[in-house]
C-alpha cells in the first residue's frame, strides 16, 4: 500500500472498486447489472487482491474510472419524483460510447 494521501478521483475510484467487489460477493449477477461489467472483469476484480487495488488506483492516477451518465445533467434539471424513472429508461452512456469500450 502507500503512504501518500488519495486525491480525490483516487479516493472516488477506490471507493467505488471496493463497493462494487462487495456487491459481487453478495449479489454478483445484480452488481454486475448495476455496473455494467461482463463477468470476466467481474471475477478479476472480485479475486484481486487489495494492495494490487491499491496500486492500481495509484497508478492509474487522476483519470476516473467512472465516468458521468450521458444524461447526468438532465436528472439533476429533473424533479426528485421523475428522476428515479428517467434514470432506469435510459442507458447511462450512449450506444456509440459503448461501442468503443
Amino acid at each position: 500500500m502507500h503512504d501518500s494521501p488519495l486525491t480525490e478521483v483516487q479516493d472516488a475510484n477506490l471507493r467505488t472498486l471496493i463497493t462494487i467487489r462487495v456487491g459481487l460477493e453478495r449479489d454478483t449477477v445484480d452488481t454486475c447489472r448495476m455496473f455494467a461489467l461482463d463477468p470476466r472483469t467481474a471475477e478479476r476484480l472480485r479475486t484481486l487482491p487489495l494492495d494490487r487495488l491499491w496500486d492500481l488506483v495509484h497508478s492509474i492516477g487522476q483519470v476516473s474510472l467512472f465516468i458521468a451518465r450521458d444524461d447526468l445533467g438532465s436528472l439533476l434539471d429533473s424533479p426528485p419524483s421523475v428522476a428515479g424513472a428517467l434514470a432506469a429508461a435510459h442507458a447511462p452512456r450512449s450506444a456509440s460510447m459503448s461501442a468503443v469500450r
